[in-house]
């Protein structure tokens, strides 16, 4: 027997995932009087893409008077090459304002000007100066009263706890099960679910996610019967450290100050060579590419290119010493960068309530689609999480069906696919999942043409055939995580090789322009018996901001 012991839970909301999604949704459920269970395979709060952020919020009204909401709303929908989902950003841009507010009753505090009031910044691609950040520049600052708040509204935390299917009665998701690396397996009933699980960053070799930021969610909604929308769209933070780009140098202030140069290996300004104005809003997407550009045509093939401080004044290096590399106090002023998978855009297809094509099935936050298109503003991934994170925590709780809803059954075959699973000959999957972040990263990364996806994609389908060694409850985990990430990078594969033009943050080498008279739709994909399927959707009207 691979399990030592059986549980059975019982709740009326359970919210997967233990970020910043997961809590506001938990709070705001739990707010309406329901039972409200988080469960999560890491520690809630901490081993979160929340906790490792810098805890901006793009929220207008803080700053200038002429700032507000539709504003807000249009700067998204261009940054996102009118992919976007119009009622979503509305719902968003429009909630986060109060939310922000309500942020600061519960005790996250931001960084403040000589009147108490939250000071405001400016990223590219934003027409005014609307962003909040924590006062610590850290993501703690924000998700760490999340947490308390919600252990004060009583929700309920089950850690360290790996979900390996939604439980489905008839057609509607009705709970979960989950094992432990101990080899406790957990059967959950509720009457509703939300998905909180944030993006799958850890697909590629180079990442600043958490270390379990595999796309669970979104395989779990994929074989429950939901749908998933922009899969090609990946967005690379573009100046990263570390020899796998998994510490994030906050370019937007960086990159603007006199003096500030990007190099590649023979010292040529790329800005400069590339015709981009750093003063200027060069946004997230343009900097990537123009960085793996010399990255790709670098002689010394580093992997990398030089962000040179050395011409930055004292002045502007005091303004930003929380910003800098511990580096730069011991005199260091040359740093290596690299893009670096850092925010999906791709999702589960959800309403403006955060529901998805299966009842029950709610999702909030990074695993979704729609909010961002085919590019994320600085800010608004924050700014999405608090805003839709309390729309839909209430929407799920307000439809929840009776929490003795009966899912014995399928729990109980889904203990036996597991139990299935224990091999004792085989592929180790941990070896298998650093191929294939390898693949994903030289094939399928912010650069990427036919025939490159087309081999990340024939390497994906031999893996999903090799048999894995499976002898613990832990190699189950890894083996479990592994097919979600195969899964989930074969619908990035596969839309990326549908969407035969550029536009945001996916970049066809081979389809150089963005072509608005073939590809203003959206790509949805669906898992089918024969595999999956793919369809062209035009987008919404976005309300005349092309």
């Amino acid at each position: 027997m691979l399990f030592k012991h059986i549980e059975k839970r019982q709740c009326d909301v359970l919210v997967i995932g233990g970020g910043g999604a997961g809590l506001r949704a938990s709070i705001a459920a739990a707010s309406m009087g329901v039972d409200v269970l988080m469960v999560s395979k890491a520690r809630i709060g901490y081993a979160t893409n929340t906790y490792l952020s810098k805890a901006i919020i793009a929220s207008s009204g803080w700053g200038d008077s002429s700032d507000n909401n539709n504003i807000h709303g249009k700067d998204t929908i261009r940054g996102g090459r009118h992919l976007n989902d119009p009622d979503m950003v509305d719902q968003f841009s429009r909630t986060i304002p109060a939310e922000t507010a309500l942020l600061r009753e519960w005790g996250v505090r931001f960084v403040s000007d000589d009147k108490g009031r939250p000071a405001v910044i400016q990223i590219p691609g934003h027409s005014f100066a609307r962003h909040l950040v924590g006062e610590n520049w850290r993501g703690s600052d924000l998700v760490l009263p999340l947490k308390r708040m919600a252990a004060a509204s009583g929700v309920r935390f089950l850690e360290k706890m790996k979900v390996t299917s939604l439980l489905v009665s008839g057609s509607s998701a009705r709970g979960a099960a989950c094992i432990s690396e101990d080899g406790i397996f957990t059967a959950i009933s509720a009457g509703a679910v939300i998905l909180a699980t944030g993006g799958f960053g850890r697909l590629s070799q180079n990442t600043n996610n958490a270390p379990g930021i595999t796309g669970d969610g979104h395989a779990l909604a994929a074989m429950a019967g939901a749908t998933l929308q922009d899969m090609e769209f990946v967005q690379y933070y573009p100046t990263c450290l570390g020899n796998r780009g998994s510490r994030l140098l906050l370019y937007e202030k960086i990159l603007a100050q006199d003096g500030v140069v990007l190099r590649n290996s023979r010292g040529e300004d790329i800005m400069a060579k590339n015709g981009y104005d750093v003063s200027g809003n060069v946004t997230r997407d343009q900097l990537a590419r123009v960085i793996m550009k010399e990255i790709l045509e670098d002689p010394e093939r580093r992997g990398s290119v030089d962000m040179d401080l050395g011409g930055m004044s004292p002045e502007a290096a005091d303004a930003l010493s929380t910003l800098l590399p511990a580096q730069w106090s011991e005199g260091v002023r040359t740093f290596q960068v690299t893009p670096t998978a850092h925010f999906c855009m791709g999702g589960v297809k959800v309403d403006s309530h955060g529901e998805t094509a299966v009842t029950g099935l709610f999702a909030v936050g990074e695993v979704t689609a729609g909010a961002h298109g085919a590019n994320r503003l600085g800010g608004n991934a924050l700014a999405e999480v608090i805003a839709m994170g309390s729309l839909v925590g209430s929407a799920a709780a307000a439809g929840k069906a009776p929490a003795e809803t009966e899912v014995e059954s399928a729990a109980k075959e889904e203990q036996q696919r597991l139990e299935s699973l224990v091999k004792t000959v085989g592929a180790d999957p941990r070896d298998l999942i650093r191929d294939l972040n390898e693949v994903m990263w030289l094939n399928a990364g912010n650069v990427r043409d036919r025939q490159s996806l087309e081999r990340a994609l024939e390497r994906i389908l031999d893996w999903k055939d090799m048999a894995q060694v499976v002898h613990t409850p832990g190699d189950l985990i890894r083996c479990l995580e592994l097919g979600n990430m195969l899964l989930v990078g074969e619908m990035v594969c596969r839309s990326a090789l549908e969407r035969t033009e550029s536009r945001g943050a996916h970049f066809r080498s081979d389809y150089p322009q963005e072509n608005d008279d073939s590809w203003l739709v959206n790509i949805q994909v669906r898992k089918a018996a024969s595999g999956l399927v793919l369809e062209r959707v035009p987008v919404p009207d976005n309300g005349g901001t092309r």
